[in-house]
């Protein structure tokens, strides 16, 4: 399949942060979770493969609760790989977009979606412990893709805290390499990425600024983000960590426009970004086959007002999730020492 790359070497980028921002000071402090949930259902009758079960957990946000002043209360499901032993292992805060995390069904509304679940099964078939946090249902919201935009109450920045109070969740646990942990986001979690990636904001560089910080966001991974505001944004943008980005090229939801060329102002001072372009694929290419429609219910996108096409695309989403592997492999594995560090290199 053609595509379009803008692309440096990978750096590591070695960024510590102290954990402030929001309402919350966080440290190292033990995890608070809920008790294990049941395995989730297999999707289709008769599937054969095992799937990964399902622990829902609660930490909180570094964003508020408007109504209490205090940290806002994020749920989340937290699935690990089969056999992880007690060794530390590589982590993953994935990102949901404007239709949220779960499937819309009344009868599986605490399940996670098609397109959740099956990059749930490649990341922990990776070996990595994958952190699904729900930044809409805590807010009294199952989804925003049908709200206008200027009409949105929840945000990029509020779900940037809401992706740094699960890294600093994951990376109190035990099981968990603090170091190794990658964003990954879809869509309106994309741009979340993006924002949490943002070394100029001030809420990324309340992390990254101290004397013995704990460790940030190791890289960053974004399917069909919208861009607008990262290219544009006031402030600039420069990225904490490595990042890699998928898009389609006929797009009508997220334009590919300005993510190409936040990709090449980013190439062109030496930020380590690599932007993938699909020619004629559509928004969601990686989801299943029957989310193939347009949607006139969504009243944003290149064209407002007249819709917006989601169309599953096989060889993108395979030569994508290709690469993915190939960056979190790149950025993620190696040898972990018993507190949590890397290793020296021999």
């Amino acid at each position: 399949m053609p595509i379009v790359r803008f692309s440096m070497t990978v750096v590591g980028a070695g960024l510590v942060a102290t954990a402030i921002g929001g309402c919350a000071i966080v440290g190292w402090l033990a995890p608070e979770r809920a008790t294990s949930a049941a395995p989730d259902r297999a999707a289709a009758k008769g599937a054969a493969r095992d799937r990964p079960a399902a622990e829902r957990v609660t930490f909180d946000s570094l964003d508020c609760d408007p109504a209490t002043g205090v940290p806002l209360r994020i749920t989340g499901l937290l699935l690990r790989p089969a056999n992880s032993g007690g060794s530390r292992r590589p982590a993953v805060v994935a990102l949901h977009g404007c239709g949220g995390m779960y499937r819309t069904s009344p009868s599986r509304r605490d399940d996670l979606s098609s397109r959740h679940r099956a990059m749930a099964e490649l990341l922990t078939g990776e070996g990595y412990i994958v952190l699904f946090p729900d930044s809409f249902r805590p807010r009294g919201q199952d989804e925003i893709c049908t709200v206008e935009n200027r009409l949105r109450t929840i945000t990029q920045a509020q779900r940037r805290l809401d992706a740094q109070g699960a890294l600093a969740y994951l990376q109190a646990r035990s099981d968990v390499a603090p170091e190794r942990v990658v964003s990954l986001g879809w869509s309106h979690g994309g741009s979340t990425v993006l924002a949490a990636l943002n070394a100029r904001a001030s809420a990324v560089t309340a992390w990254t600024k101290g004397d013995s910080p704990p460790p940030y966001f190791r890289a960053g991974v974004a399917f069909y983000p919208g861009c607008v505001e990262s290219l544009r944004g006031r402030g600039g943008y420069a990225i904490a960590a490595p990042l890699t980005i998928f898009v389609g090229g006929a797009d009508d939801w997220t334009a590919p426009r300005p993510c190409i060329e936040l990709a090449e102002g980013l190439a062109a001072a030496g930020e380590p970004v690599t932007i993938t372009v699909y020619p004629d694929t559509y928004h969601g290419f990686d989801g299943p086959p029957s989310q193939g429609r347009l949607r006139l219910d969504v009243p944003n996108g290149v064209n407002p007002g007249k819709g917006v096409t989601v169309a599953t695309n096989p060889a993108a989403r395979d030569d994508a999730y290709a690469r993915l592997r190939a960056f979190l492999r790149a950025q993620l594995d190696g040898p972990v020492n018993a507190g949590g560090g890397r290793d020296a290199p021999p």
